[in-house]
């Protein structure tokens, strides 16, 4: 991204938020978009799953919850590759707060997963609200199972994360962040690492595969971790000056409703985003449409 593209992107994020601050946050009905304005992580992502029916409208008394956030490198929190551990902790604690038996968390790291999930922090703060991280870096019949993906754009069949297939509850908890070769990364992006598929299999037909693997599989709420935009060079970032604050945290039933939330927060219309255009067609979500509410705290 150019830099006066990188500013008009910046810029763009900053009309975002004078446009949504305009409307009133109501807790009386669940919107299908729950956007909440905080500097407070923690309190941001309970806002924000609240405005979209609060916990307890995904998780029910022991339901097994698999958490899945963005812990594909190995980055400490301050880089913004990963999503915020603090996010990851509320999470998974609210869904004890609605009486989950148990939640997974992991992720199917591109580099060493034990160094990934120590160094962003996640797996500590994971573990310190009761879940259980796991190690799902070995692609065998044990860890992941085959499935078909019918009138696929290009994946026929993939491998898919047991944990996932055999849980009542997938929580995806992404972290916002541009892409090199999806453009952004959000919710619909950040199930690749539930998959066993070699990745150079996707990178053929980025967009086409991410719409794929979200027809089949379905994120029960999605919470997007938008607190810093990672404006470009992503995924793995590493300067200041790619970094904005914008202290946003998006929840919503629905996957690509999220992801377009967040692709505007970037100065995209949903449409310019291959994958959730490809999505939308396919059904897995609408690029317009739906409720929005909003809370600054």
């Amino acid at each position: 991204m150019k830099r006066r593209d990188f500013l008009k992107v910046a810029f763009s994020s900053s009309l975002y938020f004078a446009a949504r601050r305009v409307f009133p946050a109501s807790l009386s009905a669940s919107a299908d978009v729950g956007i909440a304005i905080g500097a407070d992580p923690e309190q941001a992502t309970i806002r924000a799953i609240a405005l979209a029916g609060g916990m307890r409208r995904f998780v029910s008394p022991g339901d097994v919850v698999v958490v899945k956030p963005n812990i594909g490198f190995n980055s400490p929190p301050s880089v913004r590759a990963t999503t915020d551990p603090t996010i990851v902790r509320t999470v998974v604690h609210l869904c004890f707060q609605a009486l989950a038996s148990k939640v997974y968390v992991f992720d199917r790291s591109t580099t060493s997963t034990r160094l990934a999930y120590a160094t962003s922090g996640i797996a500590k703060a994971a573990e310190e609200a009761g879940a259980k991280v796991i190690n799902v870096d070995e692609v065998t019949d044990r860890l992941y199972k085959k499935l078909a993906v019918k009138d696929g754009y290009a994946l026929k069949e993939t491998l898919v994360n047991r944990y996932v297939l055999e849980s009542d509850v997938l929580i995806n908890v992404p972290v916002a962040k541009s892409h090199g070769s999806a453009m952004l990364t959000f919710g619909m992006k950040n199930l690749m690492g539930i998959t066993g598929d070699q990745r150079g299999r996707w990178h053929w037909a980025m967009h086409e595969s991410i719409a794929d693997i979200n027809r089949i599989v379905g994120s029960k709420l999605t919470v997007i971790d938008a607190m810093t935009l990672m404006l470009r060079n992503g995924p793995t970032g590493g300067r200041a000056e790619d970094l904005k604050r914008t202290n946003t945290v998006i929840a919503s039933a629905n996957v690509l409703e999220a992801d377009c939330e967040a692709a505007r927060m970037f100065g995209f219309t949903p449409a310019d985003v291959g994958y959730i255009g490809l999505g939308a067609k396919a059904g897995v979500g609408r690029i317009s449409g739906y409720s929005i509410e909003v809370a600054r705290l």
